[in-house]
Order: C-alpha cells, then sequence, then structure tokens
C-alpha cells in the first residue's frame, strides 16, 4: 500500500543535558501525520511481507513508515527471504547521519494505529558477519508516546536489544502521569539466548498494556513461549500507547564495528481480537 503523501513531516526534538538511560542516549519521538489505513482483515491493522516491489524505489511504499540515512540503509532482498520472493535488509554504519540520536534504520508503526492491546508478529535473520558488543543495539521497539509536558525522548517500555553475541529483552513501567526525571519505577532484562546466525527467527507478541497490575506480556521465540507475565505492569503511565517498530537502531558505537545488516520478513500487528495463528510468520 502507497502512502498518499508525508506532507510537514518533521520531528520535536527535545534533548535534555545529562539524560542518560540503561541502554546509552535516549530517543527523540517521532511525530508521523495520521495516515488513511485500509484495514487489511477484521482483525489485522498491519503487514509488511516486503513483497511490494514499489519498495525498492520508494521505501515508504508500504504499511509502514521508513526512517533512514542513505540509499544503503534499507534495500529489498532476494536471496535471504523467510517467505515469498524478498524480504527487507536493513542496514547501518558508523558514518551515517544520525537520525533522532543515533544510528538507525527502522521501519515504524503510524502511531494513530495503536490499541490498549495488540498481537505483533515479525521474523529476524541475522547473518554470520553480525557482530555485537557491550554498548548494543535495539532490533525490535516499542516506542511510547509522551503526553504534554513529558519529555519525548524517554526509552521504550519493552525492546528486543541484541548485546554482547545475545539477545535481551528490555522491560520498563512507571506509574508517575507524567514522568520528570526520565526514571522508571521498574527495569528489568530477560535472557533470550544467543543470536542465532544464518537462520530465520520467529516472534509473536502479545501486549496488553498497563501501568498497574493488569498489564499482559507474552513473548514466543520459534514456537516456544520465552516470556509469560500476567497481571503484571509493562508499560508507562501515558495517554496514548505505545507502537511497533522494528530494524536496527544504535545508540553508541564501540571500535569493534562500523556495520549492522539484519534482514526481517513476514511483519504483522494485530488488534486484541488477534491471535498467535493469525500473527505468526507464515500465517497466510
Amino acid at each position: 500500500m502507497k502512502y498518499i503523501c508525508y506532507l510537514l513531516l518533521f520531528s520535536v526534538f527535545v534533548f535534555l543535558q545529562g539524560y542518560q538511560f540503561s541502554i546509552g542516549k535516549k530517543q527523540t519521538l517521532t511525530f508521523f501525520p495520521p495516515l488513511p489505513i485500509d484495514q487489511i482483515s477484521s482483525n489485522l491493522i498491519l503487514e509488511e511481507s516486503f513483497e511490494n516491489i514499489v519498495l525498492e524505489t520508494n521505501p515508504q511504499a508500504g504499511n509502514f513508515y521508513l526512517e533512514y540515512a542513505k540509499n544503503h540503509s534499507f534495500q529489498l532482498e532476494k536471496d535471504i527471504v523467510r517467505k515469498g520472493a524478498t524480504a527487507g535488509r536493513f542496514e547501518i554504519r558508523k558514518n551515517d547521519p544520525q537520525i533522532w540520536g543515533g544510528h538507525r534504520s527502522e521501519m515504524s508503526q503510524a502511531q494513530s494505529t495503536t490499541k490498549k492491546e495488540g498481537w505483533y508478529g515479525f521474523s529476524q535473520f541475522f547473518p554470520t558477519s553480525y557482530t555485537t558488543d557491550a554498548t548494543g543495539e535495539i532490533i525490535a521497539q516499542w516506542h511510547v508516546q509522551a503526553d504534554e509536558g513529558e519529555a519525548t525522548n524517554r526509552s521504550p517500555s519493552n525492546a528486543l536489544i541484541a548485546s554482547e553475541g545475545k539477545l535481551k529483552w528490555m522491560l520498563r513501567w512507571d506509574t508517575d502521569r507524567i514522568m520528570e526525571n526520565g526514571h522508571s519505577d521498574g527495569l528489568i532484562y530477560i535472557d533470550m539466548g544467543t543470536i542465532p546466525k544464518d537462520k530465520w527467527v520467529d516472534w509473536v507478541v502479545h501486549i496488553k498494556y498497563s501501568h498497574t497490575n493488569t498489564g499482559v506480556l507474552e513473548v514466543w521465540k520459534d514456537g516456544k513461549k520465552v516470556i509469560d507475565r500476567q497481571n503484571m505492569p509493562n508499560t508507562y503511565n501515558d495517554e496514548k500507547y505505545p507502537y511497533f517498530k522494528f530494524g536496527i537502531y544504535k545508540w553508541e558505537w564501540t571500535p569493534t564495528s562500523s556495520q549492522k545488516v539484519i534482514y526481517y520478513d513476514e511483519v504483522r500487528i494485530g488488534n486484541e481480537n488477534s491471535s498467535y495463528d493469525e500473527v505468526k510468520p507464515g500465517a497466510n
């Protein structure tokens, strides 16, 4: 699906001096105009299978908005594919211009499509050349939306991180109506195992957002449930709900690497009535 237009596309930059968090410099919230999204099915809100060849010349032609710096940041891939003829190749380089506070090549869900509860499915592929360091990078995130009077560059409430050869799930929550200092009430990291190379990794995520003990967070990796948090907080006390972003975001480089490449395929977002089977990679 092609976006009709991206008029007045801009970002509000709010950088607080000395405002750090545990996984690096904070990101700035990106604002997208409301988009005319056609419902894919009764339960699926957005889908990207990377089968639209127009993405080759116009990376904004799909259901997600691409944040990228150079032509190499995003390409259609024909040799490494989860399903169909093509997948998405995301790349960042150390000398790329920074976007919203870091190096990134990410596709983003429009904020106007977020829900209190959602199902997310996607598949990732890490080539043999993929290396990580202590700083790490975010390879999938649920970016929070700031309320009026609140810093726009807060940490995501949920994120999948690649660091030191491993995958980690970062989870944050906070009950303050307005977060003034950027420090959340809760922060945990969950070990997701060693980064698998040269194979597709399938993920399904179910989140019922809540900053109180009514939240639900379920995560499946290759069909096995690896996180099951029922009736626990899993986000901030915000009026609007987080939006999903996938690709690569790196806030700080070390001398050990100067390039990152990851592949994505079979990305789906479903509403509260969706299911594991409806969003899982290879579902259709």
